[in-house]
Formats: structure tokens, sequence, C-alpha cells
């Protein structure tokens, strides 16, 4: 957290403080790294973005920087990306962290081996760029070379001759040490790396060295799959443990990007891969509704008490067990335990902490079953909350009723195209907005249709946050303040749930309607709030004309509740109907031709589907 004077903000950072409670976590996890007997030992921290993996390896690392004879060293994957050489890059800053942090005994052995990793990647830069070069002048083709090299012959053949008697000067130095091989075998090498490596581990005073490897979901999939090879193949010894923290979607997803799945044959690749790269699996819970409730009051807490006082809260809300209990952790339990403790109040103290925390107590609920789970998340709606009242307060004072603010964040988080919805009815507001205050009426009367967009279990109990009669205020001052939400936009995925996630990574790669079926029938298991989230994404992409036409057939048929939206997306979308999609359009009529049959003929108002199609449409319905 960062802190200016009364403005807070949650950073995206490992929390200093356990607010997650993944200290059983970290105790089981640091008490196997340090343990000699499982070595080599390769362990998966797994968990959806944004799920704190990175507060996890923090609290191991605490843990384990406490024992004299285990060494414990964090790598940030992501900050490798861009290296041309990712692999050797790695190694290399491991072993410069292991040669400042061994006895000065062990120090000359770690020298040995980076002066090692810099023959590799000198190895590497030939074979890439300089063996070619000299290959096809050698040859009599230097066109290869020209791509690359301007100027004449002459220079050409000097840079050609310059490069490699750089190659050979490096090799020569390399080999002046006289224990180093000049065997250039790939495999030798790696043998060899990993022989010495193992012998500059062996130290009487250190029995383990401990790798916390963080952010590798954050690398491209090339980036991924090299750095688990490069642990496996080069890293991976006696006295090791690497802990690798990840989104084991991502880690799957590049697997089958760099080993696609044989055709006919339903092989589990990317498991197996896993599996034979890490023994032992972690997976960190996605936290339940109550938990980012708890979260997100305890967030606001931060915000008022002084570091040390925080820490002994949640110390003590610890001790007494309240976060496994499963039970809302109240507004009232804080204070009094806050009273209890004896605690320090900061920036503005306890007056100014209840007038914020009242209003995150009151939207809580319905922003928890948004949030999916997700503490990063969490903590982006609250920053959102805190900057949109602090311009609030600079552009119109205390004519803001944060309240109101609060809940409209929340619909723009549930439902952006509502949000947008609620927009255009308050332009028409005179002594109130009439169609809101129609719409909730029919909704608290169950009179709306089921299917319904404000009629959905979420925006319901959205609809019962304070202030409920919404439709008495005008609302101008509130949507330009988060009018940066007032057009369609990208879609956060990052709260997604993982049954989410997989869903459309299968939607997208979907083939043919056989693969649909067995798609379709796992949609059906997901819950209300995934499915939605599922259709989030795929709307834009009908609009768009990027989802195959068998696809929205399936989604069209199967799932009544979306059969509006898939309607309106195909008239938004500019892409004209082939004769090939008039199966699929066909289809989709039989199914429900009272939906279909005002959005097929506005598409031929747009030019997008011919009366002819339509015609043909009707014809085959007719013979049905």
């Amino acid at each position: 957290m960062k802190r200016q004077g009364r403005f807070f903000m949650w950073l995206d950072n490992a929390s200093d403080i356990d607010i997650l409670f993944y200290e059983p976590y970290a105790r089981i996890i640091a008490d196997i790294a340090k343990n000699e007997k499982y070595n080599p030992l390769t362990i998966g921290v797994f968990g959806l973005w944004g799920a704190g993996k990175s507060t996890l390896l923090k609290l191991i690392n605490e843990k384990l920087d406490s024992q004299e004879e285990t060494i414990c060293v964090t790598i940030n994957a992501w900050m490798f990306e861009s290296y041309d050489d990712a692999k050797m890059a790695i190694i290399e800053a491991l072993l410069l962290e292991l040669k400042e942090k061994f006895p000065d005994d062990a120090k000359k052995k770690f020298g040995k081996l980076i002066k090692r990793v810099d023959w590799f990647k000198l190895g590497t830069k030939a074979v890439s760029t300089l063996a070619p070069v000299v290959a096809s002048v050698a040859m009599g083709n230097p066109l290869p070379m020209l791509l690359n090299v301007t100027g004449n012959a002459e220079e050409i053949g000097n840079t050609v001759k310059s490069a490699a008697n750089s190659i050979q000067s490096l090799k020569d130095e390399y080999w002046k040490e006289e224990d180093v091989s000049n065997d250039e075998s790939t495999i030798n090498n790696i043998r060899k790396f990993r022989g010495e490596f193992s012998d500059a581990l062996k130290n009487d005073d250190i029995k383990n060295v401990v790798v916390m490897i963080d952010d590798l979901d954050r690398c491209r999939p090339e980036r991924i799959i090299e750095i688990l090879e490069v642990i496996k193949l080069f890293l991976s010894v006696d006295r090791t443990t690497f802990i690798i923290a990840a989104d084991e979607n991502v880690i799957k997803y590049s697997i089958r990007e760099k080993y696609p799945p044989m055709n006919g044959f339903d092989v589990e690749l990317d498991k197996e891969y896993i599996e034979k790269i890490i023994q032992l699996p972690i997976y960190i819970p996605e936290l339940s509704a109550k938990d980012i409730q708890n979260y997100l009051l305890l967030l606001v807490t931060q915000s008022y008490l002084g570091q040390e006082s925080f820490k002994q809260l949640i110390d003590k809300i610890f001790e007494e067990k309240r976060t496994i209990s499963g039970d809302v952790i109240t507004l009232e339990e804080i204070n009094k335990l806050i009273d209890e403790l004896g605690l320090n109040w900061q920036d503005g103290g306890k007056t100014v902490f209840n007038e914020t925390a009242k209003i995150i107590d009151e939207i809580r609920e319905i922003v928890a079953s948004t949030l999916k789970g997700n503490p990063r998340q969490a903590k982006r709606f609250l920053n959102t909350f805190i900057t949109k009242r602090q311009l609030a307060k600079i552009y119109y004072g205390d004519e803001i009723d944060i309240s109101i603010l609060a809940k409209l964040l929340v619909l723009q988080k549930l439902d952006n195209d509502l949000f947008i919805q609620l927009n255009e009815w308050n332009k028409e507001f005179d002594t109130e907005n009439v169609k809101f205050k129609e719409m909730r009426m029919a909704v608290a009367q169950g009179t709306t249709v089921e299917q319904e967009p404000w009629a959905t279990p979420q925006i319901k109990k959205w609809l019962d946050c304070k202030p409920i009669e919404l439709e008495k205020y005008p609302l101008e001052r509130y949507f330009y303040l988060t009018r940066e939400n007032l057009k369609n936009s990208n879609i956060d995925q990052s709260g997604f749930s993982s049954n989410t996630k997989n869903i459309l990574v299968r939607i997208g790669n979907a083939q043919s309607g056989g693969q649909m079926t067995a798609i379709i029938n796992a949609a059906k298991e997901l819950s209300s709030v995934e499915i939605g989230d599922v259709f989030k994404v795929v709307i834009p992409k009908i609009e768009k004309g990027d989802l195959k036409f068998f696809v929205i057939r399936d989604l069209f048929i199967n799932f009544e509740r979306f059969k509006g939206k898939i309607s309106e997306a195909l008239l938004k979308s500019n892409s004209k109907i082939k004769v090939g999609d008039i199966p699929v359009l066909r289809a989709m009529y039989q199914n429900d031709s009272e939906r279909l049959e005002e959005t097929l003929q506005k598409m031929i108002e747009k030019g997008t589907l011919s009366q002819k199609m339509l015609d043909d449409i009707k014809a085959q319905q007719k013979k049905g």
C-alpha cells in the first residue's frame, strides 16, 4: 500500500503483511523445501493471476532465510523475457547470486561455471548468426548475409573474418583454464555443467539451495518452455529445490503451443509434461466470496492503521481462527478488536475510517461475488473507488454521494452494457429516472422475463444495495467521473475462473460441431457467473465476425438466456453472410424463429444478408 496524505493506493506487489492468511501454506512448503532428503525437487505453486502467489513466495522466503544451512534465491522470470537467450541469462543470474551467498571457498567454482555459461552463449550466437554467414560465403552465396550486412565484398569479408576471430579469441580464453575440457559437444557440455554445478553446491555449511521462480506465467509461451527445460536439464541436481509460481493453465497453453496435440489422438501432453518437470504441485485455492469480503474490509482497515498496528490486528484475527470459521468479519468486530488491542489510528481516525468502511461494507458482498476469489481484483476495485472518490471531492466537493458512486462502480464491474444503458436512461431524467424505476419494480415483483439482463441473480443483489431507489437521483456527475467506461472496451479476463478460461480456449480452438458438443456439455456445468463471463468474451467476437458460425449456432441453441445478446451481436456485425452459413442460420431459425425473424429482416436492411438467403432459410423451415 502507498500512502499520500489521506489518499491511499494498494499496489500490486507482494504484501508485507499476510492479509490472505497464507502462513500455513508457507510453513508447509518451507519445511519441505529445506529438507535435503527430498531434493532434487521441483514444487509448483499454482494459482490464477492475482491469486497472491508472489505474496506466498515472500512468506516462504522469510521462513527459509532464518535457516542457517539453507540458501534462498528468488528469480523473476519476466525480467528475462526480452533476452535473446533467456535460458543462459537465468543460469548466469542464479550463479551470480550463489557466488555472493556461498562461503568464500566456493566462489571460484561458481566463477568457472559462469565462464562455461559464457561459452554456451557464444556457441548459441555462432550457430544462430555467424555460422550461417560464414557458410553462405563459403558456398558462394552471400545473399543471406547481405540481408544483415551492408557494403562491398571486401567489407563483407572483413566482417566475417572479424566475427570469426572474436569467437576464436573467446574460445581460447575460455580454454585457458586447465580443468575445462575442450569437448564442444552440447550434450557433453550440459553433462559437465550439471556435474560442476552439483560439485559447487557441496559445502559443509550449506545443506540445500532453494530457488524460487516468480512471474513465469507473464512470459511468452516459448519463454515459459525454455525456463522449465533449463531447470530440468541444467539445474535440477542434488541439494536443489525449485519452487515455481505460475498459473497452471498458462503453462498448459504454452505446452500445447510448443507441442500441439496429434490429430486423432487425445493425448494429454500438457499434463504429462508438467508431471515430468514438477514433482509436487500445490494449488492455492480461490478465495471464497466470504474470504474476499473479509479481504476488502481488511484492506480498508489497513489504510487507517499504522503498519505495526495493522500487523497486530492480522495476527489476532489469525490467532482466533476467524478466517477459517467461514463467517464474514463484521465492521463491529474489527472496531472491537482494534479497541481491545489499543491500536493507533491514523489519517482521520476512527470516525473517518467508519465513514469509508460502512460504504464498502454495504457493497462488499456483491463486489466479492464479482471478483471471483481474486485478491488483485479486490485491490484494483478499491483503487478505482478511492481514485474516483478523490476526483469527486475535487470536482464537486460534498455534493457527491459516495455510496451512489460506489454502487455505480459495482454495476460497471458487473456488466458494462447495463452501466451504459443506465446512462442512456438517465439522460431522460426529469423528476426521476422513469425507465430505471419501471425496470426495478418489475424485477422486484417478478414480472420481468427471467432471461432479461436486469433480472440475473447478481444484478438483483446489486439492485438491493443502498441506495435502493436510485431513480430519484440525477446521475450526470457520477457518469462524468466514470466516462471512460461509457463505451465498449476489451474485457478484463484476469478475474475469470480457470473453468471459464478453459471453455474460452476450447471455443477458440473448436474445429467441428462434434468438438462443440463436448464443449457445450462442459459449459453447462459452469456456474451462472462463469457462463456469464464466457459470453462477455463471446458476444464481442460475434460482433467482430471473429467466431465460427457453427459455434454461434450451438451457443444460441443451448443457452436460452443469451439468445437475445447473440441476435443483437449478429445484427451489429458487418460480416456478410455467405452461402455456406445458411445451414447454420437455418438451424438457429428452426430453433427460435420468433426471436430471429426481426434480426434477419434488419440484416437484410443493413446489407449483410440477402433476401434470397432469407427466403431459402424460411423455405426450409416450411418444409420442416
